[in-house]
């Protein structure tokens, strides 16, 4: 453990804590004396979110267009604009500025000292830049959304190195009868300048807002309460709710058509009605409607406006209609749930656990991991275990279809759009997964129209068929899965750049078998008892000298390949027991019999294992153990780096000696 004096100054302090980081990131060493929050960050950046430490800038920055409409649709930056203009002005001559950001995590405003405004220019701590937690690893404004109350991030408490040249003191903004953050306030300036005052005064900036928020809310609400007055829908239920999906109102035919759960609308409605009050600018659109309609009535919401902005909605549920008296039950999408992924190592975890929080909420996922590795079944377990679970879940396979038709197949055409196509034209693989997931495997391999066109699904949340003009709304979730770096792809210009950002929110790296330790013996018990199911077969078992073989197997078709030689062996063994011969092993070169003696290197992992170590010795002893030397000259990430070193045994302290140049 890595021990951090709580009684030193603040250089000392700061010097403690860039050796910390330095040993957490490197060697996953866990710092003691870093407060809890900073802790559980760290960890998250790390482990969950897997954030480069070398970074320059935030990961996801929207576009100015789209940057525009968030700060449009955001009804607290409206209050809180002129209270956060009056305290930068009051700020002065202090070398700090003070930001806004909504409850997600984007930059909206931000004011103060010209000279700190350009020097975080550099780093993207502008708005439109998200600082969440995903984006930009440990920060002010991401880890106070993470921890959901105020704090303080001072210099080498920050997980990315650029960003430990600054102090950062946020605090949550919340509304009236909400639980959860809807923005928060920052203050930053260089670390060696910013105090611990500077946490008090976003607190109270924090708190004048929301003041202001409360007072301007009850004026608003009585808006939405005449509306709701207003309104005569004999034998429809009427609920009257806030902008935030708080109800304020609500008629007997509600209450009696259970509405309501525990008073409140259900998730999928305020989800629904969340989506329709960012899309709808203003009164004139009519009932919009919604997803989730509880007892299968159809749920319409009136979007009520003041001075051109949402302001609440009414949501109305129809009248029953007659249904069946017996619904067949809903149709399960899926083959494999989380407890089809076996294995309990360390990389597979650190996979399951990611795949598992991406289950939880509705961010586009992408898997990463070598062919063979199992990431569709990640696919499948991510959706069985989601909110959509009873919903679609169609796989389309990039690779698999000509570039000219893949388009089509994925958001579908109209009459006449190409020759050979159905007359009355035919909805898209999108259409079909509305309300579902969408799992595109080697989304690599996607052309240029199509990429263009998933991009429009996932910023708009619509598709437009070949042939067409008007756009289609779509609910669908996207789970992506590629075996290509998609930021090399990205760099040669074959992927979208803002394609990049937008898919990869939630990146799973499915680990190799080679990787997975003991895994690959439960693996292979597992597959041998499959294997006598498929080919009528009982009592097989694998000889010692099996296991050892598979052990020291290569394995480039991962857990495919793996399958695939057990059922062979299963098979065509004549014997109970499977021996090393009986798998039919292809030898790699690098295993056959050289013509000099040489000295015996243990199984063949152990060996490529040797070889990488040799070669990160070389090169980082060239760089003298610069590690951002060494990444440039290998070609990946620091992060990357950082995870090889762990994996061959390297460190700093062990193989580079006493003198260790810096990051």
């Amino acid at each position: 453990m890595v021990a951090i004096r709580a009684r030193s100054t603040g250089l000392q302090r700061q010097e403690a804590l860039e050796r910390a980081w330095l040993r957490y990131v490197e060697d996953g060493v866990a710092p003691d004396g870093l407060s809890q929050e900073i802790s559980r960050s760290w960890q998250r950046a790390k482990e969950s979110y897997r954030i480069d430490p070398g970074l320059r800038a935030p990961i996801f920055v929207l576009s100015a267009e789209a940057l525009e409409e968030r700060r449009r649709q955001d009804a607290a930056l409206r209050v809180a604009a002129p209270i956060l203009h009056d305290f930068a002005v009051r700020l002065g001559a202090g070398e700090q500025v003070v930001s806004y950001f909504d409850g997600s995590g984007v930059m909206l405003s931000i004011e103060g000292h010209p000279r700190v405004l350009e020097g975080l220019a550099a780093i993207d701590f502008r708005p439109g830049a998200s600082w969440a937690e995903d984006s930009a690893g440990t920060n002010g404004p991401g880890t106070v959304l993470a921890e959901g109350k105020a704090l303080q991030v001072c210099g080498a408490e920050h997980y990315v190195a650029a960003w430990q040249r600054w102090s950062c003191a946020g605090a949550p903004v919340r509304a009236p009868g909400h639980a959860a953050p809807i923005g928060l306030v920052d203050i930053t300036g260089p670390w060696e300048r910013q105090g611990r005052q500077a946490l008090v005064l976003t607190r109270a900036v924090a708190r004048a807002i929301e003041e202001r928020l409360r007072a301007a809310g009850c004026v608003l609400d009585e808006v939405v309460r005449y509306a709701f007055r207003a309104v005569r829908a004999s034998g429809d239920a009427l609920v009257a709710v806030d902008a935030y999906g708080r109800v304020l109102a609500a008629n007997d035919a509600a209450a009696r058509g259970r509405m309501l759960e525990a008073g409140a609308l259900p998730l999928e409605v305020r989800q629904a009605l969340a989506s329709a009050f960012r899309s709808t600018p203003a009164p004139s659109d009519g009932d919009v409607p919604l997803a989730g309609s509880p007892g299968g009535r159809p749920v319409l919401a009136s979007i009520v406006c003041y001075e051109g902005a949402p302001v609440g909605a009414l949501v109305r549920a129809t009248a029953e209609v007659a249904r069946p008296a017996r619904p067949a039950p809903p149709r399960l999408s899926t083959h494999y749930d989380f407890d089809r992924i076996l294995g309990s190592s360390a990389a597979l975890r650190r996979a399951t656990e990611l795949a598992r929080v991406a289950a939880r909420n509705d961010l586009p996922v992408v898997l990463t991991g070598e062919s063979g590795t199992g990431k569709e079944l990640f696919a499948h377990a991510i959706h069985a275990a989601s909110a959509r679970r009873e919903r679609p879940f169609l796989a389309l396979n990039c690779g698999s279809i000509p570039a000219d038709l893949l388009e089509a197949e994925l958001f579908g055409y109209e009459s006449g759009a190409f020759t050979g196509g159905r007359r009355e034209g035919r909805p898209g693989r999108f259409e079909d997964a509305d309300g579902g997931t969408m799992f595109l495997d080697e989304v690599s391999e996607l052309s240029g129209p199509a990429q263009t066109a998933l991009l429009r699904v996932l910023q708009e949340k619509e598709i437009v068929r070949v042939g067409a003009s008007v756009p289609r709304r779509v609910d669908v979730r996207v789970v992506a899965a590629t075996n290509k770096p998609l930021p090399q792809e990205m760099e040669a210009r074959r992927f979208r750049r803002d394609l990049y950002y937008r898919l990869c929110v939630l990146a799973v790296v499915v680990p190799p078998l080679r990787e997975r330790g003991d895994d690959l013996e439960l693996l292979a018990h597992v597959f041998l008892r499959e294997a006598e199911r498929e080919v009528g077969r009982s009592g097989l078992a694998l000889t010692p000298e099996a296991l050892e073989a598979l052990r020291a197997h290569a394995w480039p078709g991962n857990v495919r390949e793996l399958r695939n030689v057990l059922l062979r062996a299963a098979a065509t063994t004549p014997r109970a027991e499977i021996r090393a011969a009986d798998l039919a092993l292809e030898q790699p070169p690098c295993a056959l019999a050289s013509a000099s003696p040489a000295a015996p290197v243990g199984p063949l992992h152990e060996a490529l294992l040797e070889s990488e170590r040799q070669t990160l010795r070389a090169v980082l002893a060239g760089c003298g153990w610069n590690v951002a030397q060494a990444a440039a000259q290998l070609k990946v990430s620091r992060m990357t780096l950082y995870r090889r070193l762990r994996r061959c045994g390297l460190s700093r302290a062990a193989d580079a000696g006493p003198t260790v140049s810096s990051l």
